[in-house]
């Protein structure tokens, strides 16, 4: 399946076994839709095969089974796009949820110290009984959303491992590279092969065909004009149908350039975070910064870390978006 992904280790149970994102995504072969657009490719070449080695059929029979055949290529390359992209966006949902679940941890943590220090306060007379019943709340709060990462990291678990395989638990992941986006002009250019305008196209075809077919001295006047309409309306049809994909492409890759840019902002924000942080592991080590402060500087860099993860899976999966709507391979590098 021509889909380049970078290579990301998806552990397998207990085996020892690894999957990477690459395998993943090449698990749609395997997805209902793709065998069955793959059936129907296989019979559609055997019609084009037969017909080829028939001296007797006639052109429109030839037009039809070429046309099927075009269109049963078009439509497997869907939807093995189309699985790919599902498949993607569940091993990234993994990913997520689980560096979701540590960021949790460490926020739990965190309240619990918080705690410990209001606690010790509250015993010397530094604050209220109120404000010791806040630090309480809110380590509550943290192990409420400690709770729900857990149950959110097993659902993105389970949905992967019903797209990829009964056998797949995964353990650990990698994640993958950054997609390869192709400018706006490629992008237009590869929407000839959608099989949306395929169909429309073939309409043209085979009504232009029609009309070829037909001559004054065996059809009527009326018969003629007829056929000049319903080529008139296939090439309105195919006309329409052209904008249409053309309009869904824009937005999807215009969505792919903001993510990038969101992207890029988040990686710039967890700079700053590292620096913080560094900073602030400093200042305690010197005495100037008390040792909840370092914990919460180490967890302000890895919400930050999580930001750019989160950011740069929604750039990928909106790749893959605009890969559905173009109906086209997706290319992304190898992580670094």
């Amino acid at each position: 399946m021509k889909i380049w992904v970078a290579g990301a280790l998806l552990a397998l149970g207990a085996t020892g076994l690894a999957m990477g994102y690459a395998d993943a995504i090449e698990r749609a072969e395997h997805r209902p839709p793709v065998e069955s657009a793959r059936a129907e490719l296989t019979d559609a070449e055997v019609q084009w095969q037969r017909l080829q080695n028939d001296p007797e059929a006639l052109r429109l029979e030839r037009l039809q089974a070429r046309q099927r055949l075009e269109l049963a290529r078009a439509q497997l390359r869907l939807e093995r796009v189309r699985s790919a992209a599902e498949i993607g966006r569940a091993y990234t949902q993994v990913l997520d949820s689980e560096a979701a679940y540590r960021l949790a941890s460490m926020s739990r943590e965190l309240a619990e110290r918080s705690v410990e220090i209001a606690r010790l306060r509250y015993v010397k007379g530094g604050i209220s009984r109120q404000d010791l019943r806040a630090a309480e709340l809110r380590l509550e709060d943290a192990a409420n959303g400690l709770r729900k990462a857990d149950e959110a990291r097993s659902l993105a678990r389970s949905q992967l491992a019903s797209l990829i395989g009964p056998n797949a638990g995964p353990q650990e992941l990698r994640p993958p590279g950054n997609p390869v986006v192709p400018p706006l002009g490629a992008v237009y250019l590869s929407l000839h092969e959608h099989p949306d305008r395929l169909r429309m196209q073939h309409a043209v075809e085979l009504a232009e065909t029609a009309l070829a077919l037909l001559d004054p001295s065996y059809a009527s006047r009326a018969q003629i004009e007829a056929a000049e309409l319903q080529l008139a309306k296939a090439r309105d049809g195919l006309d329409e149908v052209v904008r249409g994909l053309e309009l869904q492409a824009k937005q999807r890759w215009q969505e792919v350039s903001r993510l990038q840019r969101e992207l890029e902002l988040a990686e710039k924000r967890d700079v700053k975070a590292d620096t913080d942080q560094r900073i602030a592991l400093q200042r305690y080590r010197t005495g100037l910064i008390s040792e909840i402060d370092l914990l919460r500087a180490r967890f302000a860099r890895a919400q930050a870390a999580f930001e750019v993860q989160t950011a740069a899976h929604a750039y990928l999966n909106a790749a893959w978006d605009l890969a559905v709507a173009t109906a086209q391979p997706l290319e992304v590098n190898d992580a670094p």
